[in-house]
């Protein structure tokens, strides 16, 4: 691992511990194991560093996605492959989870940074597109159907991470079908 990819370690896990405000650069350096010297080499502030870590950990779960992802599947078959890699990714990563609910709900990031990283994502735009074309998901802004859809499965996995639920691939697959169920035309 190099002294980049220490940085953005150290600063997930002091994030997800202590919150984006709480979690001074100070700290960072200690918990990296380097000077203050060395991340502002990588990164010329605090700002900068977490914008780094998200457009980071955005890359990674674009990748999982994709992973096997085909295209020309129809409609729904897409969709529930997306949101299934998707939850299944949250729920093997529970820091990544968090630091990217935390960046995205935090009045303090930039929403420029928040709209780039939603571009790692994007293939959630054309499901919806593709279905709302074909006439098999409601009109409306793709954004807020994704908004919808997102926050009852996100919801669940923040249930499991707390151990107030506990998701399993049968129960995962039928919230998968009810989120489905309520975009649907």
């Amino acid at each position: 691992m190099n002294k980049k990819e220490q940085i953005l370690k150290a600063t997930l896990k002091l994030i997800v511990e202590k919150g984006i405000e709480s979690t001074p650069m100070s700290e960072i350096a200690k918990a990296a194991d380097t000077g203050m010297g060395a991340i502002y080499n990588h990164f010329p502030n605090k700002e900068s560093l977490i914008s780094a870590l998200y457009f980071y950990l955005k890359a990674k779960e674009s990748a999982i996605i994709m992973e096997g992802y085909d295209p020309s599947l129809p409609v729904k078959q897409r969709f529930i492959w997306l949101w299934k890699k998707m939850i299944n990714y949250f729920m093997a990563e529970p820091m990544d989870f968090t630091f990217l609910e935390q960046f995205y709900y935090s009045p303090a990031i930039d929403p420029k940074a928040k709209h780039e990283g939603s571009l790692y994502v994007s293939v959630l735009d054309s499901v919806y597109l593709d279905g709302q074309k074909q006439q098999i998901i409601k009109d409306g802004n793709v954004k807020e159907w994704i908004g919808f859809t997102s926050g009852s499965l996100v919801s669940l996995v923040k249930l499991h991470h707390s151990n107030y639920i506990c998701l399993q691939d049968e129960s995962i697959d039928n919230y998968i079908q009810a989120a489905w169920d309520a975009i649907r035309s």
